[in-house]
């Protein structure tokens, strides 16, 4: 008879944790949840169900039925925020409202929800307050430039090459360079070009684009691209992570590797490699060697 009770008590345990699984991960429907206890019970529907929820209030867990499936309102181990924390999340889920449809919008969102599942009662409260007295608006500043950003955002998912004609300091610029990603801030909107013929990354104010267009420059595209080639030996050949718009052209017998970077800023590798020392030589381009000897006996003057 102890053994029967036991094995019940273990069952009817396991039924529970399954029970909140599906609760944590927002996949309790109704008929899924049914099947986890009705299985080897002799009771009715409803009243299977209500003794199980009523073993999850015991430990302070809500929960609430919304169009055929079960919500979590809580968790047993809650966030406790306070107010001016509750309203950095208001003020990130404005923002994610406004966002262009993406990953980044996506991701925003997915984390948010997490957040919000795990506030406490107190917390609950505080963003219920919060919600219904917030008249802020962050939209003044999206809005006008939706169509703009989501050009920009296709261009850079595309990894498009583009004419730029924009402000700079009250000054009109243009500029042949490849669309490389967009960055937000709590109040701003920047388009992160590279310049190809400068070989340099620029951050530009979405508002201050007058002009952008995919470009059909190609010539100029294969011209003002940097190709470096370079070896690296030793311990560095083995723990070596290539970057972006890098790869491997050739593996030696000794283990050293011949690695191809194809857009890097000239400025950035040069002072990137040097740090190598003398496990790293540039194969190619000759004025890029010529130029890191330069910088090399330069270092070297300062020890004269």
């Amino acid at each position: 008879m102890q053994k029967k009770f036991k094995e019940k008590y273990n069952d009817g345990c396991i039924k529970i944790f399954t029970l909140y699984k599906l609760l944590y991960e927002d996949r309790a429907y109704y008929d899924d949840v049914m099947k986890i206890f009705t299985e080897d019970e002799n009771d009715k529907e409803h009243v299977i169900l209500n003794k199980y929820l009523n073993t999850l209030k015991v430990f302070g867990i809500k929960v609430k039925k919304e169009n055929k499936k079960f919500v979590l309102l809580n968790n047993s181990f809650g966030l406790n925020f306070d107010i001016n924390d509750v309203k950095s999340v208001n003020m990130f889920e404005q923002f994610a409202h406004i966002l262009p449809n993406g990953k980044t919008k996506n991701n925003l969102e997915a984390f948010l929800n997490m957040i919000r599942s795990r506030f406490d009662d107190k917390t609950n409260e505080l963003y219920t307050t919060i919600n219904s007295t917030n008249n802020s608006d962050y939209s003044f500043y999206y809005s006008d430039l939706r169509g703009q950003i989501e050009k920009c955002e296709r261009f850079c998912q595309e990894n498009f090459n583009v004419d730029i004609k924009y402000l700079y300091k009250g000054k009109v610029c243009y500029a042949y360079a490849k669309a490389k990603q967009m960055i937000y801030d709590n109040k701003n909107a920047y388009l992160q070009i590279y310049k190809i013929k400068d070989q340099q990354l620029e951050n530009i104010l979405v508002p201050n684009i007058l002009y952008l267009e995919q470009s059909n420059n190609v010539e100029n595209s294969m011209e003002f691209l940097p190709t470096i080639t370079y070896k690296i030996t030793g311990r560095l050949a083995k723990a070596y992570n290539l970057k972006e718009s890098e790869y491997v052209r050739e593996v030696l017998d000794d283990g050293s590797k011949v690695i191809v970077n194809t857009s890097e800023p000239t400025d950035q590798i040069l002072q990137r490699l040097i740090r190598y020392n003398t496990e790293c030589v540039i194969l190619s381009p000759k004025n890029l060697k010529s130029k890191m000897i330069d910088m090399i006996n330069d270092t070297l003057k300062n020890y004269e």
